[in-house]
């Protein structure tokens, strides 16, 4: 049995919450995601709640530490853990048929500069040891084997050695929460990981690189994520727009999932 692991916990947070518009955007991902899993045969896996609390650890870290006890009672090959804010289309293919299993994830450069940040401020952790950029990528979605799961380990206990300065580190440099540490780890700890899907299964930053726009010379409305892409991922702008953007996109395909 393969398995979606859908992040979807919600922040105690009111500040976390408001930038967020309340997470309302959870409910569009979460019916494609459930529709694809039925039609697909993939058992779907709610994590919607966590036993950290949410304002000293935040979900991007502990899905990877809570991943393998929610799935112990579960016979499973490979696991996606996707974020809640990704959507899938109706049609996609079965891209666990895709996939070795080795890690499989996708390469992530956007935004160089913000990556680049990122990677520069956390070098002082890990030694100042030299960083392939070219292998940066993006935690929202990965498929794991059972393999993995030490790393994960390992990724939790130098969370926790290092809770502290991590802490002080993400509000100092802004560049994200789990991803660049993440990063440093595959790297330092020789990780195999392939980039094994084609980049239709993570359209991002549409609004930079204008997925939002469509087909005009062929009178032809459907914006290009979604004539062109099997996952959407809803990020790289402000997050008060991803209610918007995501509702706007479930009244566009709605009557597919039904």
């Amino acid at each position: 049995m393969n398995v979606v692991f859908w992040v979807g916990v919600k922040s105690n947070n009111p500040t976390v919450c408001d930038k967020h518009g309340n997470f309302e955007y959870f409910e569009y991902s979460k019916s494609t995601w459930q529709y694809w899993c039925k039609k697909n045969n993939v058992e779907f896996i709610e994590y919607d709640t966590t036993s950290y609390d949410t304002n000293d650890h935040k979900v991007t870290w502990t899905r990877w530490f809570e991943l393998e006890s929610i799935l112990k009672d579960i016979d499973w090959n490979k696991v996606a853990v996707i974020d809640a804010s990704y959507m899938i289309k109706w049609d996609a293919p079965n891209f666990f048929d895709m996939c070795s299993n080795k890690l499989n994830v996708f390469q992530s450069l956007e935004n160089i500069r913000w990556i680049q940040s990122g990677i520069d401020g956390y070098r002082s952790m890990f030694n100042d040891m030299e960083f392939d950029i070219k292998r940066y990528i993006d935690c929202g979605f990965q498929i794991f084997s059972k393999s993995h799961l030490s790393f994960l380990l390992d990724l939790k206990n130098y969370y926790f050695d290092n809770y502290d300065m991590i802490c002080q580190l993400e509000k100092d440099i802004k560049k994200g929460t789990d991803q660049p540490i993440y990063n440093y780890m595959l790297q330092q700890n020789n990780i195999d990981f392939e980039f094994s899907l084609d980049p239709s299964f993570n359209i991002n930053h549409m609004t930079r690189f204008g997925w939002l726009g469509h087909n005009w010379q062929l009178n032809d409305k459907t914006p290009y994520f979604i004539k062109y892409g099997n996952i959407w991922k809803f990020s790289g702008f402000d997050r008060k727009m991803r209610n918007q953007l995501m509702s706007q996109t479930w009244d566009i395909i709605k009557e597919n999932y039904i």
